[in-house]
């Protein structure tokens, strides 16, 4: 019998958990943060970036498919026995936690900054936290339906965003000229991206629950080009609307753009896109929470993880009493996050796919 058999996703929900993992923080700031590198050519920098995480994604799968029941905290053991296998499964551990408190604080600085900004942040957590352990508390099936629900929900925002080039608004020649100043700026850009592009590294937690296994790779591919399309959207729009002196002036320029969409029976639609990005990068949380306090269980041989995420969220609300970062600071951990996630979720899947397949050679040297 599947050790998973009970909690199998459908490709579809493999695709949107895929995708709501990735679609998170980057989303307000991406545009500003590719002008300043790379100016109105950042949209390569972004194809850049994106083909790079498919093939890291597609290099995840080639190393789970050995062992298809198995995830990554399984299959480590299996290969650098227990105690070297446990000590890396916690650096697993700590990066997704370290995923979750980023995103999770870099969240509420934006509803405390945009929405609600005479409430204190320990209260804006409490807010967040009781939703997420009424999800996170349920298996990966739960989540998957979840993933499902916040995507077709809202995927008409995406209609709603162009609308702000109505009228003329944009100017197609911000974009040129096309490579002025080289590659150079372009390629300095790409990193960036790679921030906004985590989250493709859960396969290592949902491979052995995708049903239809033998789609797993299409399935990376299409998570990871949706979450290209609406980065390119977002920066496009952006890059069109704004002059490219401008752009680098506003912090969030995805939501300046936002607030200037009016409608006849409605103003401040901001306020509820601002509602609905709580929503979608809730997926961040969630599902980075998940697959660390999963993590948790596999490692003590429990098959209950709620109590490790009772003490999760109950860590992360106490600490936000006492720990009130500013935007700095919050940019402070982007950026080690941004340096961990190369680690983790490009380099160590490139890593593990050399060393299995040396591994492989050696025991069949052996059993020869």
């Amino acid at each position: 019998m599947k050790k998973y058999a009970l909690n199998d996703i459908t490709l579809i929900q493999y695709i949107l958990m895929i995708h709501g993992t990735q679609l998170g923080i980057g989303i307000l700031s991406l545009p500003k943060d590719l002008a300043k590198l790379a100016g109105t050519n950042g949209w390569i920098s972004l194809l850049i970036g994106w083909a790079i995480s498919v093939l890291s994604s597609v290099i995840i799968i080639q190393v789970m498919k050995k062992h298809p029941e198995d995830t990554v905290y399984d299959l480590i053991p299996r290969y650098f026995g227990k105690v070297l296998g446990t000590v890396i499964g916690i650096f697993i551990i700590f990066y997704f936690s370290f995923v979750f408190f980023t995103s999770i604080y870099a969240s509420v600085t934006v509803v405390n900054l945009e929405l609600l900004s005479k409430t204190p942040k320990y209260l804006v957590v409490l807010l967040f936290v009781i939703p997420i352990y009424t999800i996170g508390r349920n298996h990966i099936r739960v989540l998957a339906r979840y993933a499902e629900f916040t995507f077709w929900g809202f995927l008409w925002l995406a209609i709603v965003y162009v609308y702000a080039l109505r009228g003329g608004q944009g100017h197609w020649l911000n974009l040129l000229p096309v490579l002025e100043e080289g590659w150079k700026p372009v390629l300095s850009a790409v990193k960036p991206t790679s921030l906004s592009f985590l989250g493709f590294e859960t396969a290592f937690i949902l491979y052995p629950f995708l049903k239809h296994k033998e789609s797993a790779i299409k399935g990376v591919i299409i998570g990871n080009t949706l979450s290209f399309v609406i980065y390119m959207l977002a920066i496009l729009v952006c890059f069109l609307y704004f002059s490219p002196d401008d752009i680098t002036s506003y912090t969030f320029p995805t939501l300046k753009v936002i607030k200037t969409i009016e409608f006849r029976f409605l103003e401040r639609f901001e306020l509820i896109f601002l509602v609905a990005y709580v929503f979608m990068i809730s997926r961040v949380w969630i599902f980075n929470v998940y697959c660390a306090v999963f993590g948790i269980s596999q490692l003590l041989g429990k098959q209950d993880h709620k109590p490790y995420l009772r003490i999760m969220l109950i860590g992360v609300f106490l600490l936000s009493i006492f720990y009130n970062p500013g935007n700095d600071q919050i940019d402070q951990l982007k950026e080690l996050l941004n340096s961990m996630g190369i680690y983790f979720a490009f380099a160590f899947p490139l890593f593990l796919l050399v060393y299995t397949r040396i591994f492989s050679l050696f025991r069949k040297g052996d059993l020869g």
